[in-house]
């Protein structure tokens, strides 16, 4: 029987785990190529050439949004919101 490793992870660690799984979708969906391996700085820099732009939001802390923009149009939005126990939900 394996044994499960003992993780210690804040809330910024998880949003920023989400945010950047969320990317890695809307970068595979809008036609880019060799994100996978990429970290979060780098999928955002990706997702910010050619006209696309991606704005993060999370002025109202612990919540999160991510909004995907073409040109002037909004094409992707997501909000994340950490409940009492530290967990992570897509809203």
């Amino acid at each position: 029987m394996s044994e499960k490793k003992d993780q210690v992870t804040t809330v910024e660690d998880k949003l920023q785990h989400v945010t950047t799984v969320l990317l890695k979708k809307w970068a595979g969906f809008s036609g880019f190529y060799g994100f996978k391996a990429m970290s979060l700085d780098e999928l955002f820099a990706l997702l910010n050439t050619n006209g696309w732009k991606v704005i993060i939001d999370d002025t109202a802390a612990p919540n999160r949004t991510v909004e995907l923009y073409q040109g002037e149009t909004r094409v992707r939005k997501e909000k994340f919101a950490v409940d009492e126990a530290g967990r992570v939900h897509k809203v």
